[in-house]
């Protein structure tokens, strides 16, 4: 037992460490939680898609979208394979898995934009193709 002044029933015979070795303690886990934390980051080359802003991006885009999806899915298949390699395996897996994903739903978003866009270029040409009906004149 002991006491603020250092006197008590049983004298204390050493000094605790106890808040610094506390403190190296914390240190060391951190850093080694941190590092191991980077072996399960992923790295893609394939970048998310962006919006077409003309016409001829979307028709671009449209042709080339089968060849896009093809590298994604190989980049994902590859790292996948490289997160067995990791310490964090099932976490690098959930990377893997969340990246892919988003720029799935990325390219399904390009696609709808450019999808409508070649759509309402078809309308609008298809409309001003169209003659205005005379009076008494039928289709």
């Amino acid at each position: 037992m002991s006491f603020k002044n250092e006197q008590g029933i049983v004298p204390q015979l050493e000094r605790r460490v106890g808040l610094p070795l506390r403190q190296l303690t914390l240190v060391v886990l951190l850093g080694a939680s941190m590092g191991l934390g980077a072996c399960s980051s992923v790295k893609l080359q394939s970048s998310a898609p962006r919006s077409p802003a003309s016409l001829d991006e979307a028709k671009a885009y449209i042709a080339n979208r089968e060849k896009q999806l093809e590298v994604l899915d190989y980049e994902l298949n590859q790292a996948t394979i490289a997160c067995y390699d990791r310490f964090f395996v099932s976490s690098c897996l959930d990377d893997v898995r969340l990246r892919g994903a988003q720029l799935r739903r990325s390219h399904l978003e390009v696609l709808g934009a450019a999808s409508d866009m070649i759509r309402l270029d078809d309308y609008a040409k298809r409309r001003s193709s169209n003659k205005p009906l005379q009076p008494g004149e039928f289709k």
